[in-house]
């Protein structure tokens, strides 16, 4: 027979985690700064749903905390391929997509890449998206090279092009897969292949040009703004924080953004729900919350970056809705590539390869 101190302890636990279950609180996981300003107060106030938003600071994170389980959220936003990696492990539920009330509003190239994740597809409902392409400062381009190929991955990856842009900066996205993803694209080669003629390939071209890079970063806003950068590989969300952040310090510089015509990358986060979720009803409320074309037009002119609902975009504003290479064309849409859940022993000879490149003097 139990002692009386156990009985006790067990009563408490048990009184803590019906207590848990009954509160009315959603506890979201996402990245910082990734709603519209009022997104959250606005769903309290039409729900009376209380949320706890937990800010990520790395997709590392994220993953570990739900692999581990009993992570505590209801909500959680991974990328395209953590989410495929989450599925794989387990770790996030199947959704019922009856209980999903926007799905068909999403933008068609968008879900025909989103179809292209096949576990995560059935797991996850797009939010945020873009491309990995070319920033730069045009009026710095134009002085050094008159009529540069802007909307070519040949001004950055034909070493004596790149070589013009040098002096004025370059900087790379600081993520080994998207960049070789796009190197090995524009090689004509298999975009994730771990295959070592195809990363020696690769790292031949990027060696060619590592004399012309200045950083590595995946934030190249505040260089690029100051006039230490005029070429970057990298988020096409940069373009429009580098403009915002220029206009507010009254500084005129013409920044533009390029998807590249030989294609490349396209990321996405998405929402969804974890396994071992206690609201899960309250994660399906905040995704028809979110979805509705007002609040996603309000996240994306916040965030800078496209949503995946169709109808938000008239309400988008027009520095973002109306910039072809941010919301994209139709046939845009298929010069992307999606992303992949690697193998391992794919992803460790990439990042060998990446090493090999990023250290090189």
């Amino acid at each position: 027979m139990p002692s009386r101190h156990v009985v006790l302890c067990l009563a408490l636990c048990l009184s803590v985690a019906t207590a848990q279950a009954d509160e009315k609180t959603l506890r979201l996981f996402n990245w910082a700064d990734y709603f519209a300003e009022d997104t959250l107060k606005a769903f309290t106030a039409e729900t009376g749903i209380q949320v706890v938003y937990d800010q990520m600071d790395s997709s590392e994170v994220l993953e570990a905390k739900l692999m581990a389980g009993h992570s505590g959220y209801d909500l959680v936003f991974p990328g395209d391929t953590v989410a495929e990696r989450l599925m794989r492990a387990g770790s996030l539920q199947a959704l019922d997509k009856s209980k999903i009330v926007a799905l068909a509003d999403i933008e068609p190239g968008v879900q025909t890449l989103h179809e292209q994740y096949p576990r995560a597809k059935d797991a996850t409902v797009p939010y945020t998206w873009g491309t990995i392409g070319l920033t730069y400062n045009a009026a710095m381009i134009e002085k050094l090279l008159p009529g540069a190929p802007v909307n070519s991955l040949d001004m950055l990856f034909k070493p004596e092009l790149a070589a013009r842009f040098a002096d004025c900066g370059i900087s790379l996205i600081d993520s080994p897969d998207e960049v070789l993803a796009v190197v090995l694209h524009y090689l004509g080669r298999e975009p994730r292949s771990g295959k070592a003629e195809d990363l020696q390939a690769a790292t031949e071209l990027l060696l060619k040009l590592r004399p012309y890079i200045r950083k590595f970063q995946s934030q190249p806003v505040t260089d690029l703004v100051n006039g230490d950068l005029c070429l970057a590989l990298g988020y096409s969300g940069d373009v429009i924080q580098a403009q915002r952040t220029a206009a507010a310090a009254g500084k005129s510089a013409d920044f533009q953004y390029r998807v590249p015509r030989e294609g490349t990358t396209i990321w996405m986060d998405t929402m969804a729900i974890p396994v071992d979720a206690i609201h899960p009803e309250y994660a399906y409320a905040f995704i028809n919350f979110v979805m509705r074309p007002a609040n996603m037009a309000a996240i994306s002119n916040f965030t800078g970056y496209p949503t995946s609902n169709a109808k938000a975009r008239p309400l988008v504003q027009a520095q973002l809705r109306d910039n072809p290479d941010i919301y994209l064309q139709p046939a845009t849409y298929k010069r992307l590539i999606a992303g992949k859940d690697i193998p391992q022993k794919d992803m460790r000879a990439r990042m060998r390869a990446w090493t090999q490149f990023k250290t090189a003097r």
